[in-house]
């Protein structure tokens, strides 16, 4: 399911929230372009373990602020 952008009250201002599934095309993309950026090693590990941390925790982030708001 999309989601769309919507206006969540905090504090007596609205801030936009991005939608999910263009988040994690944007995640997609970044790490489609270090598989072809890096040769197959420990540092291309390490950075795909990074992107894929960095995806977690921003969805956790965004889940964690729409309960509650």
């Amino acid at each position: 399911m999309i989601e769309e952008e919507q206006e969540q009250p905090i504090d007596g201002e609205y801030v936009d929230i991005a939608p999910v599934e263009p988040l994690r095309a944007a995640f997609a993309r970044a790490l489609g372009a270090l598989m072809e950026a890096l040769p197959p090693g420990r540092p291309r590990d390490i950075a795909v373990e990074q992107i894929m941390g960095a995806h977690q925790r921003t969805e956790e982030l965004l889940a964690r602020h729409r309960i509650l708001n």
